[in-house]
């Protein structure tokens, strides 16, 4: 990763000229082990120093941790921290040395380099080698100077405390240094956006964060009610360490969401817009863009968070950030022309208009009620077979009829090794195009007489065709199915009110 954009920038060196330092940032989260070979000459301001003491690493499967660095009045943001070791052999206290060092050339150096983002502050060895370690940090301006402080870099062996837990943003060394693939991780890679775009992603869609997340205790989002809705914010300000704001984020859930911002794992999800209890979506602005329209009436919470130049991504909230003010036409002026407005229904598919069906299953609508229908199927050429099924009301709902179903035997006796069914008619269905008009009829069936409606029907060369009561809408009277190898007969043969 910083290799190749090295080797890209080496392109356009002849164009530059003598003395200026081409620098690499390390985008949040991100880490790459170089080999000494693949390093760069360091040509940027004198690092050393008298005072740089190293960490002594002695201990075996240590995790090796420091703090993030400041920014610098004379030299800008960080936009790395070096990690070098091999021998403490003075090299720290000459100027020539430790541009060989920087370079990783230095004499007694390890044969290589790890150059970390300034927010990834652990590195693990899992092997038992002693040497010396040093970070140094790298600025926007290409100077490399000296990184140590009042108690870091510290060294503590894995697994000893929680405090020491290996974050999955660790930089980590290979079992023997062998330094050859998976030496790098990519990182939360900054994504600038154009004036005035934004953008709805969906869960699907939506690209793995792989920045370190932070959690933070007052991230609680801001409520929208059953109404449409502005959502406004005041633009976020520049950070020191991590440069201007590049994209803002809105991240959605009902209000009763379970709590995320306690765990910086569980943030890492929402961050990535797939967080338990998020929405299927989220959006993204542009730096300009502050608002956003949202004429939809479902209720939720909604977090606001900003990602900066150095790809650091957290959420942003304070006194009215963001706002949520319920819209109307008359705020239409305070609209801004560059704010995003979310489609109706979040883009989703339209929902199925749905339609209460209890005028047609009148049956099905008192407790109790039992009917038991004869099954009858021919295979032409093969004989016939006989069954029963019972069909028992046992709970009518306000949304839906439950009901029991009983295969019987030819006898009338339950199958061996068959249970009785227990199923859920729903009271309200999506609404479907009108059939043709049934016919009046009246049949006799073992059951008695009914009135019914004849319907017809021709599926995968089955014709169907059936008779149902006009009293007791639903209930089948009688069925007759044939196709070109069989027929099938259902007759209602008891039907107890």
């Amino acid at each position: 990763m910083r290799t190749a954009a090295i080797l890209a920038l080496l392109y356009v060196a002849g164009a530059l000229h003598a003395g200026v330092v081409l620098t690499v940032e390390m985008p949040s989260g991100s880490w790459e082990i170089v080999p000494a070979r693949q390093c760069e000459l360091y040509e940027g301001s004198a690092c050393f120093s008298e005072n740089w003491k190293p960490l002594k690493r002695s201990s075996s499967d240590a995790v090796i941790s420091w703090f993030l660095p400041k920014a610098s009045p004379q030299h800008g943001r960080p936009i790395s921290v070096i990690v070098l070791s091999g021998d403490d052999n003075g090299w720290t206290r000459d100027e020539i040395k430790a541009r060989e060092w920087l370079s990783g050339r230095g004499e007694g150096q390890r044969p290589y380099l790890v150059f970390c983002a300034p927010d990834v502050t652990q590195l693990h060895d899992p092997n038992s080698a002693q040497y010396s370690l040093w970070l140094a940090v790298e600025y926007a301006d290409g100077a490399r100077l000296p990184f140590w402080g009042e108690g870091f870099p510290v060294a503590q062996q894995a697994g000893n405390s929680p405090a020491v837990s290996l974050e999955p943003w660790s930089a980590r060394l290979p079992l023997e240094y062998k330094l050859e693939g998976g030496l790098v991780r990519a990182g939360n890679v900054p994504k600038r956006m154009r004036t005035g775009h934004s953008e709805l992603i969906k869960r699907q869609a939506a690209p793995e964060f792989k920045g370190r997340s932070w959690a933070w205790d007052k991230w609680l989002g801001v409520e929208k009610g059953e109404h449409a809705a502005l959502i406004s914010w005041p633009p976020a300000p520049v950070q020191l360490e991590d440069g201007k704001p590049v994209r803002y984020f809105l991240y959605f859930s009902d209000v009763h969401a379970p709590v995320f911002n306690d765990n910086a794992a569980r943030v890492a999800q929402w961050l990535g817009g797939k967080g338990e209890g998020q929405w299927d979506f989220y959006v993204e602005c542009a730096p300009d863009v502050t608002q956003v329209l949202d004429v939809n009436k479902e209720r939720y919470r909604v977090f606001l968070a900003v990602e900066f130049e150095s790809g650091k991504r957290v959420g942003y909230q304070g006194l009215d950030c963001p706002r949520v003010d319920a819209y109307s036409e008359a705020m239409l002026a305070r609209v801004a022309r560059n704010a995003c407005r979310l489609p109706v229904n979040y883009g989703r598919p339209k929902a199925p208009e749905m339609v209460d069906i209890r005028d047609r299953v009148q049956a099905y609508m008192k407790e109790g009620r039992s009917w038991t229908i004869k099954n009858t199927v021919k295979v032409f050429g093969a004989g016939e077979s006989v069954t029963y099924s019972r069909i028992e009301i046992l709970r009518v709902g306000e949304n839906d009829v439950e009901y029991r179903v009983t295969e019987l035997g030819a006898d009338q006796k339950p199958l061996p090794g068959s249970e009785p069914q227990i199923v859920k008619l729903p009271l309200k269905v999506p609404s479907s195009a009108s059939a043709p008009a049934p016919v009046a009829e009246t049949v006799s069936v073992k059951a008695g007489t009914f009135e019914c409606l004849r319907t017809e029907g021709d599926f995968s060369g089955t014709k169907t065709t059936t008779w149902t009561s006009q009293k007791f809408s639903g209930l089948v009277v009688k069925q007759v199915s044939r196709s070109e190898t069989l027929e099938s007969t259902q007759e209602l043969v008891e039907f107890k009110e």
